[in-house]
């Protein structure tokens, strides 16, 4: 289906960067970056509890105590990555809301 102009110009606006453009920019540490990768740590952790859980179920069906326990523990270090991963994104979400909020003050 055609696009008008400013469709284009909406998805060029919006679309990622590429790899390389992210690895080559100046500003490659920005908090965009920063909130990315924790909510792929948060995303990934959960997707990895998740699984070590329907893993502790085949161990516990096989009668495997050794394997259950040890897909507990695995499923138990994902989950505890996945609330840290939570906190500090939204301590960083806070941090970028006051940091926006200071600069409204600052223009009005």
């Amino acid at each position: 289906m055609p696009q008008s102009a400013t469709q284009r110009e909406r998805r060029t606006l919006t679309s990622p960067k590429s790899m390389a453009e992210l690895a080559t920019s100046p500003d490659f540490a920005d908090t965009e970056d920063q909130v990315f990768g924790l909510v792929s740590v948060l995303y990934h952790s959960l997707q990895g509890a998740q699984a070590c859980e329907q893993y502790t179920n085949d161990a516990e069906r096989a009668g495997d105590d050794e394997l259950v326990k040890f897909f507990e523990e695995c499923r138990s270090a994902q989950n505890e990555r996945a609330l840290r991963a939570k906190q500090l994104l939204v301590e960083r979400m806070d941090e970028e809301g006051d940091s926006t909020d200071a600069e409204d003050d600052e223009e009005a």
